[in-house]
């Protein structure tokens, strides 16, 4: 469950709510965005903006994998955020929609399949994502037994370049 700084889920947290940290009425965040969700889903598309950004500069599979994990483990509400959007309805959400394929560009550019067909180039982003996505829920769960998140993203770049 993803939860903000004072402990309250997203799932209870209201348009009025945002809007007293944001130190603007709540009518003013309804001329920009229809309701929360519309909200939230502005918030993750740039994050993920802000993610494909960072994920340009990668120069190989471990650098992308450093930068995927340092962004999701130093941002875990707003990762969580991101990774709570559901992907079935984002073909009704164009700027979000949009802001996820800049990551997954990336992702492509750096980890295309040796056949680079389109479902081969699926199936190596889902692979990637499992991998990307385990390690951090499981790190921020603290399942993991790694001392840091330096020690993860050692781990992560060693199961990477060994493929």
């Amino acid at each position: 469950m993803l939860m903000n700084r004072s402990g309250v889920s997203h799932t209870t947290l209201s348009i009025r709510k945002i809007a007293k940290s944001l130190e603007v009425t709540h009518r003013s965040l309804y001329n920009h965005f229809t309701d929360k969700e519309a909200f939230l889903d502005a918030v993750a598309a740039r994050a993920f903006e802000q993610l494909a950004d960072g994920l340009k500069s990668a120069k190989d599979k471990s650098h992308f994998a450093e930068i995927y994990l340092s962004y999701a483990c130093d941002r875990p509400q707003l990762y969580g955020l991101m990774s709570g959007r559901q992907h079935a309805t984002m073909k009704h959400k164009p700027a979000l929609q949009k802001a996820v394929h800049g990551v997954v560009t990336e992702a492509i550019r750096i980890f295309n399949s040796e056949n680079p067909t389109p479902l081969g180039n699926r199936r190596e982003i889902m692979k990637l994502h499992m991998l990307l996505h385990g390690a951090v829920t499981l790190r921020l769960a603290g399942i993991l037994d790694v001392e840091d998140d330096q020690a993860l993203i050692e781990d992560v770049s060693a199961m990477l370049e060994s493929r």
